[in-house]
C-alpha cells in the first residue's frame, strides 16, 4: 500500500509517498509566505497554500502518484478558519499561530472566566497566539459580521478535510488547541466555556482520533494532486503531535524537540497537570497529553541573517557562519538574549526580544550565539517543569532543518543530563503511523 503524506508546516508544505513499511519513496517541498498586517496580525492566504501544494505535487513522479491508495496529513496550529456551509472561507485567510491581535481579548477572558479557572478546563492560560478562543472573541468584538455568516469554526485541518472529502471533522489535538475543549479531562467541547463566551455549539465539528479514515478523496482534488479519486482520507492532526508518533514516542515521559522555523518541545504525559508556564494539550493518543512550549527558531535566525549578515550568501551563513559562532562563542560569551522576537506564547504580557551585556567589544558572533543559547533556555525550563510532574526519558528525539552537529553540541551544553537522538521526517512518518495505530485498534475516539 502506498500513502501520500502531507505536512503543512509553519512556512512550507512537504509531500512524501511512503510504502507500507513507512519507507519514503519520493518527496517534494514548496514554501509559502505569510501576510503581515497592522495590529500584530499574521495570516496565510489559502491561495498561496494551495499553489505550494500544487507545485509540490507536480514534482512527484506521476506513475507513483497514480498508485497512491490513501491520503493523510498534518498542519501547523493554531490556524483558525471561519467557514460557510460549503466549506468556503468566510474570513478570507487562515489566521496563524504567529498572530497576536487578541491581547485585549486575553484580558477579557481572564476577567470573565478567571485565568486559573480557564486553565483548569482548557489546559492553558488565555495566551494570545496560544489557542484560538481569544481570536474568536476578537471577531465577536471587532468583526461580528464574519460570525453571522459562519457555519463551522476550526483549524486548518478542518478546512482541508472539508476540501478533501466534503465532510466536517476535527481531531483531538486541534480541538484542545482551539481553547474551548475540556483538555484536562478529554471529555469533549466545554459547554461552560462555549456558553460563558457566548459561542454557538454548532460551530464546532465532531471530534475524531487522528488517523481514522473518514471520507474519501473528491475527484476535483484528486486530479490536482495526480492521485486516484475515492481513496480513503485519514483525519489529520497537529504537526508536533504527528511528529511524536513519527519518532515512535507513545509513552509518558518521552520527548521530542523540533528545530525548524519555530523551536518546540513536546513531552508526553499521562498526568494532566496544568502550569501557567507551559501548554497542556491533548496528544494524538487518547489518555496522553503534551507538556508543550514554543519559541522562535529559524524565524529568529533568518531575521539575524537579514539584519546583520547580508554581505554573505544564505548558504555560507547557514553552513559556515552559524557553526563558527557556536564553536567560538557558544561557551564563553557573557551576552544574553531575550528570545521573544515573535512574542511569547507562554505569557499574558507582551514580550519582545533584546540583547543584554552589549559593549563595544561584543561581536555579532557573540550576539548570534546568545540568541541560539536563549532558545535552549526556553526548552530547558519546560523540561525542568515537566520533571516535577512525571519521570522523563533521558533521550530527546530531535528533528528539523536546524539540526546540525554544532547545534547539537550547543544543545548538549545548555540542556544537561539529556542526550539527543536525531530523527527525520517525523510528521510525515507520524501521519502513516497514526493510520496503523487506528487500524490495529490500539485507540479509539
Amino acid at each position: 500500500m502506498l500513502y501520500l503524506s502531507i505536512d503543512f508546516g509553519t512556512s512550507a508544505v512537504k509531500l512524501s509517498i511512503l510504502d507500507e513499511e513507512k519507507h519514503v519513496k519520493c518527496w517534494a517541498k514548496e514554501e509559502y509566505p505569510y501576510i503581515m498586517l497592522p495590529g500584530e496580525k499574521v495570516e496565510l492566504s489559502p491561495k498561496a497554500l494551495f499553489r505550494a501544494l500544487d507545485r509540490a505535487a507536480r514534482l512527484l513522479p506521476p506513475q507513483m502518484l497514480s498508485k497512491v491508495e490513501a491520503l493523510c496529513y498534518d498542519t501547523f496550529s493554531p490556524s483558525l478558519v471561519f467557514m460557510d456551509a460549503e466549506g468556503n472561507l468566510v474570513y478570507p485567510n487562515i489566521i496563524t499561530h504567529l498572530d497576536r491581535r487578541s491581547r485585549l481579548q486575553s484580558d477579557y477572558i481572564g476577567q470573565t472566566i478567571g485565568n486559573d479557572a480557564y486553565m483548569k478546563i482548557s489546559g492553558i492560560y488565555p495566551f494570545a497566539g496560544g489557542c484560538s478562543a481569544m481570536t474568536l472573541v476578537w471577531f465577536q468584538m471587532n468583526e461580528p459580521e464574519v460570525l453571522r455568516s459562519t457555519c463551522r469554526i476550526g483549524h486548518l485541518t478542518t478546512y482541508l478535510h472539508k476540501i478533501f472529502t466534503g465532510l466536517w471533522a476535527t481531531d483531538l489535538v486541534n480541538a484542545s488547541m482551539i481553547g474551548l475543549y475540556e483538555t484536562t479531562t478529554q471529555k469533549g467541547w466545554s459547554k461552560e466555556l462555549i456558553s460563558t463566551l457566548k459561542m454557538e455549539p454548532s460551530w464546532f465539528p465532531e471530534i475524531f482520533s487522528p488517523g481514522v479514515f473518514y471520507g474519501t478523496l473528491r475527484e476535483e482534488i484528486a486530479k490536482k494532486l495526480g492521485i486516484p479519486a475515492g481513496i480513503p482520507v485519514a483525519v489529520g492532526t497537529n504537526d508536533v503531535a504527528a511528529a511524536q508518533m513519527g519518532a515512535s514516542n507513545t509513552l509518558s515521559g518521552q520527548i521530542i524537540n523540533t528545530a525548524g522555523s519555530s523551536e518546540m518541545i513536546s513531552i508526553l504525559t499521562d498526568c494532566p497537570a496544568v502550569n501557567p508556564h507551559y501548554y497542556l494539550r491533548n496528544a494524538a493518543i487518547p489518555g496522553l497529553w503534551q507538556i508543550y512550549a514554543i519559541t522562535a527558531g529559524g524565524f529568529a535566525i533568518d531575521w539575524f541573517y537579514h539584519q546583520f549578515c547580508r554581505e554573505m550568501s544564505r548558504q555560507e551563513f547557514y553552513d559556515n557562519y552559524i557553526v563558527h559562532a557556536i564553536e567560538t562563542c557558544g561557551c564563553k560569551t557573557a551576552v544574553t538574549f531575550d528570545p521573544y522576537l515573535t512574542g511569547d506564547r507562554q505569557s499574558l504580557e507582551k514580550k519582545t526580544g533584546a540583547w543584554h551585556g552589549l559593549t563595544l567589544s561584543v561581536t555579532r558572533e557573540e550576539m548570534l550565539a546568545a540568541m541560539l543559547k536563549s532558545i535552549q533556555g526556553v526548552l530547558y525550563s519546560t523540561i525542568k517543569a515537566a520533571e516535577k510532574v512525571i519521570p522523563l526519558d533521558s533521550t530527546i528525539k530531535i528533528s528539523g532543518g536546524m539540526v546540525t552537529p554544532s547545534y547539537l553540541k550547543l544543545k548538549l551544553r545548555e540542556i544537561p543530563e539529556y542526550h539527543f537522538e536525531k530523527v527525520d521526517d517525523c510528521p510525515i512518518l507520524g501521519n502513516v503511523e497514526l493510520i496503523k495505530y487506528q487500524q490495529k485498534g490500539l485507540y479509539h475516539a
